[in-house]
């Protein structure tokens, strides 16, 4: 494996935090309606907001259908959508061989 892995510490989790606050500022949301939507108090909500708390896996899955973005985006800070777009030649190729089949 080429890559290197980052260890999980509390910068992540103030970074994950801090996209999290930026995506329900962005769909203005109030911490309180957030919270209620995932289950947990408003000060729960603050604490994952500001990297003291983490938070859980069915949360990040409802978040993400909240403010339709990837859980790549929450997690890593990866946008959605532009890393796994397909080329010019790709969409090229899938279209000549969808024509074929036609």
């Amino acid at each position: 494996m080429n890559k290197e892995i980052r260890e999980y510490d509390k910068d992540v989790q103030f970074e994950i935090g801090q996209r999290i606050q930026k995506m329900r500022l962005k769909n203005n949301m109030k911490s309180i309606e957030l919270a209620v939507e995932l289950g947990i108090t408003k000060n729960q909500m603050s604490r994952i907001e500001n990297g003291r708390a983490n938070c859980t896996i069915p949360q990040l899955f409802i978040m993400s259908q909240i403010f339709d973005c990837s859980s790549d985006y929450l997690m890593f800070g990866r946008k959605d959508k532009q890393e796994n777009t397909l080329s010019l030649a790709q969409r090229e190729a899938i279209l000549k061989l969808l024509e074929r089949c036609i």
